[in-house]
């Protein structure tokens, strides 16, 4: 071997920065810093859950969710029975509508203003609205100025009711769960009937589809060219009229008729097939377990959010003292 040659040396680098003493020392003063602060950590955390605690039993309210679940109802269910066939076996066309979209139209009501204004209205419900407003034992406002006063459009423009009432659907299986929140499990339970009844009244007398529209239309062109042909079926030939118009003018109105006829057929059978209905799956129940407050989680949400805000607390006094020291020390030695 060449006696200049040397073997290299291999040189292992720390990663920067690192070193494990320190690591650790800087672990133990970090401890320390809690360690020293541990009465401020547990007074705070102490006082803050205790207040939580309070809170949550003696002022936050007992509220009681009440729900009902609503199915709109197929064509199969609407009592129409073996339609389909029957109109396909007709021998004319009939465009039927589809089967979408009942769910879609009862859901607009369930969140209409046009209900909320009803509820609020029938219901006298402004007092349960703006409870803090209300004097229970006198039955009026506790202010005189009108502006003051709560109104129905007031109400809903601050969307009260949605705080205490809500739809909801499934767009997997169409199922429509309403819920009503009160302190009273039984006004709760009672308030959600009223909506039930509410949606059946507005679908029975309020709802009017295309198919409706099209089938008083069409009644009213019929009666219209029955008065038409009997007309001409009384006429009798004179030097005026002869009797080729009037058979001419009767065919024509008899083929108007016969038309309007069928198209009426055809208007009735699809307002039926785009009727609304549902049934009520899960019927309103008094509510006997509390919905809100949840105390334990408040509780406990309150002692970890303490106890984290104590801890930065304690490291945040511990910089201050220390810049006030480095502030001491560099005023002596200047």
């Amino acid at each position: 071997m060449h006696e200049d040659y040397k073997e290299p040396r291999v040189v292992y680098l720390a990663e920067p920065g690192f070193d494990a003493d320190e690591e650790e020392v800087d672990l133990y003063r970090l401890w320390l810093v809690v360690w020293q602060g541990k009465w401020l950590i547990l007074g705070t955390t102490l006082l803050f859950t205790l207040a939580a605690a309070a809170i949550s039993f003696f002022y936050l309210p007992v509220l009681y969710k009440s729900e009902a679940v609503l199915v709109p109802a197929g064509s199969q269910e609407s009592g129409l029975g073996n339609l389909g066939s029957l109109v396909q076996n007709l021998p004319f066309p009939v465009g039927l509508p589809r089967e979408g979209g009942k769910a879609e139209k009862i859901m607009t009501f369930l969140q209409s203003r046009t209900l909320k204004e009803r509820l609020i209205r029938k219901y006298d419900l402004l007092p349960v609205l703006y409870k803090d407003l209300w004097d229970e034992r006198a039955k009026a406002w506790k202010t005189s100025d009108p502006e003051e006063v709560p109104t129905v459009t007031r109400a809903i423009q601050e969307e009260r009711l949605d705080d205490i009432y809500w739809a909801h659907r499934d767009k997997k299986n169409d199922l429509i769960t309403i819920s009503w929140i009160s302190e009273d499990p039984r006004f709760a339970a009672l308030m959600l009937k009223r909506v039930i009844n509410e949606l059946q009244y507005y679908l029975d007398h309020d709802y009017e589809s295309d198919a409706k529209r099209e089938r008083i239309f069409v009644e009213r062109q019929l009666a219209k060219a029955e008065k038409e042909l009997e007309y001409w079926d009384n006429q009798v030939p004179t030097s005026t009229l002869t009797l080729a118009k009037i058979t001419r003018e009767r065919l024509a109105a008899q083929t108007v008729y016969t038309e309007l006829r069928k198209q009426l057929e055809l208007a009735k059978i699809a307002e039926a097939k785009g009727l609304i209905s549902f049934k009520v799956l899960d019927p309103p129940f008094t509510p006997e377990k509390k919905y809100k407050p949840k105390r334990v989680l408040i509780c406990v949400l309150t002692m970890l959010a303490s106890g984290f805000m104590a801890v930065f607390l304690v490291f945040f006094l511990r910089y201050v003292r220390s810049v006030r020291a480095s502030g001491v020390q560099g005023d002596s030695c200047g």
